[in-house]
């Protein structure tokens, strides 16, 4: 195993090599959406869709949340070598960041201590072992325990310190903020939307959020396919599944890493879970997927009342935890 760690156009390479879907989640459907904005954010694409806007407004909105995703992208993305989190992951201290990373990251270590390490930040080197070992045998298994053990060394979000106005990383550790960066940047959009008095939009960058219904009072149409409609009305969703991003030339591992085990975690297909921030959407449909079993989930799920959970198991039974509705209505199947 060697040190190296890939860079984006290596790692965008290999993944492309090893079918690697994207992991955005579902597009909005534009159903009655009088404008819509489309974009990247995050390394993925993203949609803006109003409802009761004029297309002036609309395009003079939208070209500050441009901005803004620019600016949260410098303090949070890996895409950019050049952002915050690529520097501090380089270094391993990081200091005056930004209140947007720091943001972020305090977010990250609270839902990691709440759902007691099955979110956790600091998975970054198992994904680099995996991309590294696959790119050297492309037509291999799975790494050995030997590299999974080097890589899970680093892994520990205890060990991140955020103090004096410093960020820093044990020794050997990078971190990614994949699990929920996408979330958060949807809450600051979501935010920036609503302080200019928008209600009646649905933000999908990556995970959606809606700051209200559509127009006539209708919820906004969700859809990861045709067959598997999801309704939206308020707050957000987030869908973690294994098959968004898988790793090797057949498929042997894919993104979603149990901290614990090193490995790609095996019990579910599919885990989507609604809750009024997107970041916590984002972060606990990971964190629930990584639970090895429904009771695992279901502890965990005890420490957010205000998360519902759709889970699809491994032999594709549905499980439903209806901790809150909170706009999200019930979807024809998950």
């Amino acid at each position: 195993m060697t040190n190296t760690r890939p860079t984006r156009r290596r790692a965008i390479r290999i993944l492309a090599g090893a079918a690697c879907a994207a992991t955005a989640g579902p597009a909005a459907r534009p159903a009655r959406a009088d404008f819509a904005w489309h974009g990247i954010a995050m390394g993925a694409d993203a949609t803006i869709l109003f409802s009761e806007v004029g297309d002036s407004e609309a395009r003079s909105t939208c070209r500050l949340v441009e901005s803004e995703i620019d600016r949260l992208e410098g303090a949070l993305s890996l895409f950019r070598s050049d952002s915050e989190l690529s520097v501090l992951n380089r270094a391993s201290v990081l200091h005056a960041p930004s209140g947007d990373l720091r943001r972020a990251i305090g977010l990250a270590l609270q839902v990691a201590a709440a759902t007691r390490g099955l979110f956790d930040p600091t998975v970054q080197p198992l994904w680099e072992a995996h991309v590294d070992w696959f790119a050297r045998h492309p037509d291999g298994g799975l790494p050995p325990e030997e590299v999974i053990a080097q890589a899970r060394s680093a892994v520990d979000w205890r060990r991140v310190r955020q103090d004096d106005g410093t960020i820093r990383l044990g020794d050997g550790q990078r971190l990614t903020l994949n699990g929920l960066g996408q979330g958060y940047v949807t809450d600051r959009i979501a935010q920036l939307l609503m302080a200019r008095g928008f209600e009646n939009v649905l933000v999908d960058l990556g995970e959606q959020r809606a700051l209200g219904p559509q127009r006539d009072g209708s919820p906004w149409l969700v859809s990861r396919s045709p067959s598997a409609p999801l309704t939206l009305g308020g707050g957000a969703l987030a869908t973690s599944e294994g098959i968004g991003c898988v790793l090797g030339a057949h498929g042997a591992a894919h993104h979603l890493f149990d901290p614990r085990t090193g490995r790609s975690a095996p019990h579910w297909r599919r885990v989507t879970v609604h809750h009024p921030s997107a970041a916590i959407a984002d972060a606990l449909s990971t964190a629930f997927f990584i639970a090895a079993s429904r009771e695992e989930l279901v502890v965990a799920s005890q420490a957010f009342p205000d998360a519902s959970i759709w889970v699809l198991d491994a032999a594709s039974q549905e499980h439903h935890w209806p901790c809150a509705t909170g706009g999200a209505g019930p979807p024809a199947r998950i």
